[in-house]
């Protein structure tokens, strides 16, 4: 299965095993709000995760950038080699398409508009969006906690290789993606049965938003993000990311398109639709501002707290290596909180450690939507400064 915006955890090293049909109903604590953080990391610290970094600048990599901020350890955000092949330096504050962490957006939109009496998390999907295998049956809840069973679009092949052809998909809308989902509709499951990662879910809580609220989802995803304080954080339109910005490129170690022997630099995907991943992938960012908003997601700013709560009831998506479960657009990774993804030219991840009130957050500029290099890099710095927080089953 292809996954431009599949959490990340599941694609590399860090994590193996499949996913399980159990259910965690605990629900997690949520933290306080964190005091200001340390001025700065301990510079024999600061020089290990500079290794780090310069070292996941390969296959097509040419630039990452690192930020912490722990109210004990210190703060840290730099930004490693080269925002394009032309060698223009990267810079903390460069956009970049934050891919499957947009899903915890999606998630806070439709939640909220939960708190608000505006919808009900039991109502069922066919109420919003007609014509899906099992909609019926299929509930918000469920396309929220990825247990809906409805078939991923991204796995289509025909869709794959026109995507891959070309990113800027003309005249593609989230319906073209319904018609794959009812395509397939022989590989669609009851819901309720697994917490299987699956980005045509998000893309109907698209659908479901914009019924609901009669506004565009971009429209409504964007007043979100602007409740949260978050300035340099948008809903792209078009296929331009704002300025400053990093190009994005093709990994050359891509299985999903392998890079051309004779190619002297990596394929540039810095522009691409915006429309194709909607509410899945579709949100840009800057590596300061997803730092802000870690803590603001792992501890349920914006929501009441039960609400807040609930989002946070846990289902396994693996069953060996590292622990991975996933709530209601929020991922857990061992103890910490938050998402992570990969799409054409990007890869991040975005998370929060609660019991350490720390927010660690990597962004590099290659990625295919199937490797997912910032997970390397975010995960030798964990290692390094919180050993133990990442448990394995």
């Amino acid at each position: 299965m292809r996954r431009w915006m599949r959490p990340a955890a599941l694609a590399l090293a860090l994590l193996a095993g499949a996913g399980t049909t159990g259910v965690t109903t605990t629900p997690v604590a949520l933290a306080e709000s964190a005091p200001p953080p340390a001025a700065t990391l301990d510079p024999d610290l600061a020089a290990q995760i500079d290794e780090l970094a310069r070292a996941a600048l390969t296959n097509g990599v040419t630039g990452a950038v690192v930020g912490i901020s722990d109210p004990v350890r210190g703060s840290y955000l730099q930004a490693y080699g080269t925002a394009d092949t032309a060698g223009t330096p990267m810079t903390p504050d460069m956009h970049y398409r934050i891919a499957s962490v947009t899903k915890t957006f999606t998630a806070q939109a439709v939640l909220r508009l939960a708190d608000q009496g505006e919808l009900s998390l039991d109502d069922p999907l066919a109420e919003y969006v007609p014509d899906i295998p099992y909609g019926d049956e299929i509930t918000v809840h469920d396309l929220l906690g990825m247990r809906g069973g409805v078939y991923d679009f991204v796995a289509d092949e025909q869709f794959l290789a026109r995507y891959v052809a070309d990113p800027l998909l003309p005249g593609w809308s989230p319906y073209d993606a319904l018609e794959i989902i009812r395509a397939h509709a022989d590989e669609a499951t009851p819901p309720g049965r697994a917490t299987v990662y699956s980005n045509s879910e998000y893309v109907l809580l698209g659908l479901v938003i914009e019924r609901v609220t009669g506004r565009s989802a971009q429209q409504y995803t964007t007043a979100v993000i602007d409740d949260l304080g978050l300035d340099e954080t948008s809903y792209p339109t078009t296929a331009a990311l704002p300025e400053p910005l990093s190009h994005g490129y093709l990994n050359t170690d891509s299985e999903l398109a392998p890079a051309d022997p004779g190619a002297d630099e990596p394929r540039d995907l810095t522009l691409s639709n915006p429309v194709v991943p909607f509410t899945a992938g579709a949100v840009v960012s800057t590596v300061p501002d997803m730092v802000r908003y870690a803590e603001q997601l792992a501890t349920g700013v914006g929501l009441a707290p039960e609400t807040a709560r609930l989002r946070q009831q846990w289902t396994p998506l693996t069953s060996t290596g590292v622990r991975a479960q996933y709530g209601l657009g929020v991922l857990q990774l061992g103890n910490w909180v938050g998402h992570n993804g990969s799409i054409f030219g990007y890869s991040d991840m975005v998370f929060h450690l609660p019991e350490e009130k720390a927010s660690v957050v990597v962004m590099v500029n290659a990625a295919d939507g199937e490797a997912v290099p910032a997970t390397g890099l975010w995960g030798g710095i964990v290692t390094l400064l919180y050993p133990g927080s990442l448990p394995t089953w």
